[in-house]
């Protein structure tokens, strides 16, 4: 599977989310498999650091859980 054209920018607004709101890989994890994502902790931390490519459904899911772990902690 190749790289998606929007996936680094994709890639990026999640970084942001995280570093902003100080989420740990393995929070965003767990609130994204809660929400039915696919992808083991291991490929998420593998796709943050951009060293492998996810579907864009899974990508979806892993900023709607950053974006809802966020407003928690407001």
């Amino acid at each position: 599977m190749g790289f998606d054209v929007h996936e680094p920018e994709e890639r990026r607004h999640l970084n942001h989310a995280l570093l902003t709101a100080d989420i740990t890989v393995s929070e965003l994890w767990l609130r994204y498999f809660s929400m039915s994502g696919m992808a083991g902790e291991y490929e998420v931390q593998a796709y943050v650091e951009g060293l492998i490519s996810l579907p864009a459904l899974q990508r979806n899911l892993l900023a709607m859980a950053a974006e809802e772990i966020a407003s928690e902690s407001v």
